[in-house]
């Protein structure tokens, strides 16, 4: 029951940067430690922080033996910002939490992968159908390569 109400709290975060993260995914983040929040994040925008390392910021010594919950895999790879897997594993983590895997060809499965490896107990899967409503396009844009395209149509009941 406590998972679920974190991992809320980290999907409402995501929900802030739903348009300005683009062409990156909304991802939130909260770290608790003794059932305290002690660290909360967003991604804001594409080539900053990621919601990770923000809610790491705001935790400080505290993310030492904390449960992190994000409502994305965190990523592996080097690209404008270092792996927040590192940036986790560097903050003495015990736990994550993650909403969905990331489909991302460069990260798909390995955030994980090296967060397990590094001892840290990780589980995937909560409130996962939220998640991905939550990023629709850019599930899509990784899935099949095309855009997420919605339509909104008007018109009056005699068709003018």
């Amino acid at each position: 029951m406590q998972d679920e109400f974190y991992m809320a709290r980290a999907l409402k975060l995501a929900q802030r940067g739903r348009f300005t993260t683009h062409p990156n995914p909304n991802v939130g983040c909260v770290i608790v430690n003794n059932g305290d929040i002690v660290g909360e994040g967003y991604h804001h925008r594409a080539g900053e922080p990621h919601a990770e390392v923000h809610a790491l910021r705001m935790a400080g010594a505290k993310a030492k033996g904390a449960t992190a919950y994000v409502t994305l895999e965190p990523c592996s790879h080097h690209g404008r910002t270092p792996p927040c897997c590192d940036a986790l594993i560097a903050a003495g983590v015990a736990r994550v939490v993650a909403a969905m895997q990331d489909p991302n060809p460069q990260v798909a499965g390995r955030g994980l992968y090296r967060l397990q490896q590094a001892g840290i107990a990780v589980s995937h899967g909560l409130m996962m159908s939220e998640a991905e409503a939550l990023n629709k396009g850019f599930l899509k844009r990784m899935r099949t390569g095309f855009p997420y395209l919605q339509l909104k149509l008007g018109a009056s009941v005699d068709g003018r």
